[in-house]
Formats: structure tokens, sequence, C-alpha cells
């Protein structure tokens, strides 16, 4: 199971982020351009927050866990509005990037991450630059949950996690080539429920960073506006699924699976956002799990129904989105008593087809399924 969740994982990210890692445009023309790259590197000194019993102090030390430290190098581009989507983002930088972690404790290792990165600006002074930042990939080499070597770690259950990331970076140039930044930023880290204990990580760090500019900063200030595009609402039908293991019973070695249909009305507002309403139709087959934690009857208790919210911020062929919701119906909740959240990643192949994979949660700390999903979109013009 646990090579099956790694293979998925992986292969999942290749389809998504690979396609994505140039950002493949949309526009027809091809005008000579210049690329602006630039090599950064990161020093983290952050707080664990106290969300779970390990970070606690349950733990083999018997003490808190209170803080973390990072390295991270970062290879970015920044381009002046070549294209239609750099524009409207008003001259991002966009990348990869790799980090190596410590926890000062064993119980935790030396994990690593690499993820895609997105900087897109809040505000331009004359010199300082304020961006909004955002990182999504993978994150492995943890020391996971053990029942023997590693029995109080019931943060990290599987070798390979979720990276998640977003914050705020400051720059000022103090070169042609050099700028010396300062952040703060939350990270996640959990692989969604799939294997248990997955009660996850979350991290408040401020960051210091030093970004070499290949060749020089960009021209941002100056860069053609993108004036108003064509814009779509869509219905937007998508099928899920995944694997999980149970809360009650996380320290056992039984999986189910969670699958269904939602559908999604988005109103588009601007070049690059989205919003609507939707609905959630999903099948859990471990609503009717026995006691001792075993597979039950399958039957209408399995199925459960929400509606939620959805925000979406197109990047080229990639779209960021997130959304909260309400069970209308859940077995083990109660109908209209639980709210849940989803946030995630998807990849259009075409105008129609998009691939992606979700993080399902509740009470915005707690996941509960890794949602990997193949949605078809009905695209209506509009004025």
């Amino acid at each position: 199971m646990v090579q099956s969740l790694t293979k998925i994982l992986i292969i999942s990210f290749l389809l998504i982020f690979l396609p994505a890692a140039g950002f493949p445009q949309r526009d027809s023309a091809k005008a000579k351009t210049r690329d602006f790259p630039s090599l950064s590197m990161a020093y983290t000194h952050g707080k664990i927050l106290p969300t779970n019993p390990f970070v606690k102090g349950e733990n083999l030390s018997g003490k808190p866990l209170e803080f973390h430290n990072s390295i991270s190098v970062k290879l970015l581009w920044q381009n002046p509005g070549y294209t239609e989507w750099q524009r409207v983002y008003h001259i991002p930088y966009y990348g990869i990037g790799y980090n190596k972690a410590s926890f000062f404790t064993k119980e935790l290792g030396h994990p690593n991450s690499i993820y895609g990165v997105l900087g897109v600006p809040v505000k331009r002074w004359k010199k300082l630059e304020v961006y909004s930042e955002f990182q999504f990939g993978l994150a492995w080499n943890w020391n996971k949950y053990d029942s023997i070597h590693n029995p109080k770690n019931i943060a990290i259950g599987g070798g390979m996690t979720v990276h998640l990331d977003v914050g705020f970076n400051a720059f000022y140039p103090i070169s042609k080539h050099f700028d010396l930044g300062a952040g703060l930023s939350f990270s996640h880290f959990s692989n969604g429920g799939f294997e248990r204990p997955n009660r996850g990580l979350n991290l408040l760090s401020p960051t210091v960073e030093l970004k070499y500019h290949l060749r020089g900063n960009p021209d941002t200030r100056d860069a053609p506006k993108p004036g108003r595009l064509p814009r779509n609402n869509e219905l937007y039908l998508m099928l899920g699924y995944g694997d999980h293991q149970m809360v009650e019973h996380e320290l056992d070695t039984n999986y189910f699976a969670v699958g269904g249909l939602s559908a999604v009305y988005l109103m588009q507002h601007t070049n690059a956002f989205k919003s609507g309403p939707a609905l959630d139709f999903n099948f859990w087959w471990s609503l009717t799990a026995r006691e001792d934690g075993s597979p039950g009857p399958i039957g209408w208790d399995n199925l459960t129904v929400g509606a939620f919210y959805q925000i979406e911020f197109e990047i080229s062929r990639l779209s960021l989105h997130g959304g909260v919701g309400n069970y209308l119906r859940h077995k083990k909740y109660g109908n209209y008593k639980q709210f849940y959240q989803r946030v995630g990643v998807k990849y259009h192949f075409t105008d129609h087809i998009s691939m992606g994979v979700n993080v399902r949660s509740i009470n915005f700390i707690l996941a509960e399924f890794l949602e990997f999903h193949l949605g078809y979109h009905f695209l209506r013009p509009r004025n």
C-alpha cells in the first residue's frame, strides 16, 4: 500500500506539474523573447504549531516539539509580460524548488521536498516589492509512524506527504543582480488521510532569502496591460477517487475507497478568477465499517451529499482552487452539522478535459482523504 501511494503521488505530480513547468501558453503570437531566470536560496527557522498530541509532548522525548529549520533552493523565471497569463498576474515569478528540513527530533527525520512555485505581486514601490507565494509539491524521507520503532509519531503515517506552503515575501534589490528578501509563511504536511496515523504538521515560518538574477531584473513596471480577455462560465463535472484509513482506527491496516461525482458551476468574474456553487455526491465504504474497523455491509448509508462554494484562479492551463462546504447528508457527522474543505490543483489538457488532485479535510486541519480527479468542462462564453 505504501508503494501504491508513492506511485500515485509521483505520477500525479508528474502529470500535473511537468506539463505546467514552463506554463504552456494559449497565446498564438510567438514574438522574440528573452528569459530572465534567477536562483534563490532561503533559510527558515520557524514554529511548529501545536495542533496534535504528538507535537504537544506525547512523543518519545516527553517534550513539546517547538521549532524547525530548513534550507531551500529555487530556480525561478520572471519575464516582462510576454504572455497573457503573465500580464494578468502583473508579472509574477514562477519555477521549481527543493527544500531540506529538520525538526530537531529523530521521530520525524530530515524530509526533502520538491515543489512548484508561484509568486504573485501584491504591491510594488520604487525599490521594494511584496509578493504572495504559493508552493505545492511532494515531501519524502520522513521517519514515519512504526508500531515498534516509532510508536508515538501520529503526525506522519507514510513515507511521502503533500508539501503545501502559502506566504508573503518582500524583496529589495541590493545590486543589479542580487535581491535580499524576507517573508512569513504557513506550511502544511500530510498525506490526505491515505496512510494513518496522519494528524499532519503545521508550521509558521519567518524566512530570509537571497536571490541572484542571472541576466538582471526584468522591467516589471512598464509591462503591457492584459486588457479584457475572452471569458467563459462553465459547468464542471468531476469524477473523484481516493483511498483512506479511518481516524477511529488509525493504527490498523484497513483501507477504504471513496468515489464520487461533483458538479460545479463556475462564473468567471475577471481574467483569472472564477467562483461558483457546487454539489458533491460521494460513496464512502468506511461509513458502514464494523466497530473493529473491518468492512461492513454496503448500502445507502455509504452515500454522502455536500454543498460547497468553490473559488478558482487560472494560470494559463493550470488552476488552483479551494472551497468550503457543508455535509447535507452524512451518516457519521449527521445532516447539516459538519463543514468540510477542499484545496487542490488541476491541469487542463484541453479546453474541456482536466486532471488534478485535491486534499479534502474537515475543521481546516484534519485531512479526510486525497482526491484524484478527472473532469470535463462545458463552456459558455459570456460578454
